[in-house]
């Protein structure tokens, strides 16, 4: 893993170029996540593609699992986290009925949203490639599952790029089709 926080410069495909600081979260941090959350979802047309978190979901992650932001100066314009590999409702696993040793090697690629006017800079994809090293490398995981609308063609798209397969279909979230997608490392 790459020491955090540290500067990123990420380019469009038009050749754009920014730099962002990427670093953990902290427990500060969880009423200005919770803030992007709600502007994410508010520009979202169709908000059966994504299932809000709870602030107190935030705030237990931020604790117990891995949770990164992408920072423009001192606004947080991306945010990601994998809830790390531990028995609960959390484990995507669990909706496969794993075992307790199967859940023990899974991680759950949560969730991640990017404020509309900073897509395109891989932000996402990025994301992917991040939480599995973290999960490879800190927490020694096996495994990755991932919960995706099945409409949502930007997020399944990221996920096909880098490796995830659809297992499963399932209605899940109170009432919401989910295709669960996984990866084998």
């Amino acid at each position: 893993m790459q020491k955090l926080p540290c500067e990123m410069i990420m380019k469009r495909h038009n050749g754009e170029e920014k730099t962002f600081i990427l670093r953990r979260c902290v427990p500060e941090d969880v009423d200005e996540i919770v803030a992007l959350q709600d502007e994410v979802y508010d520009y979202i047309s169709d908000k059966k593609i994504f299932q809000k978190t709870e602030a107190d979901e935030f705030a237990e992650s931020i604790e117990l699992d891995q949770c990164f932001c992408f920072m423009d100066g001192n606004k947080m314009i991306a945010f990601t986290l994998m809830v790390a590999a531990r028995p609960g409702y959390r484990n995507y696993g669990e909706y496969l009925d794993y075992t307790p040793e199967q859940l023990a090697k899974t991680v759950s690629m949560d969730t991640s949203f990017v404020l509309p006017e900073y897509r395109g800079f891989g932000l996402q994809q990025f994301f992917f490639e991040l939480r599995e090293q973290a999960a490879t490398e800190l927490l020694g995981a096996t495994e990755a599952l991932t919960t995706i609308a099945p409409d949502n063609e930007y997020s399944l798209n990221n996920a096909y790029k880098t490796g995830y397969e659809e297992i499963r279909r399932m209605t899940i979230y109170g009432g919401l089709e989910r295709c669960i997608l996984r990866k084998v490392f």
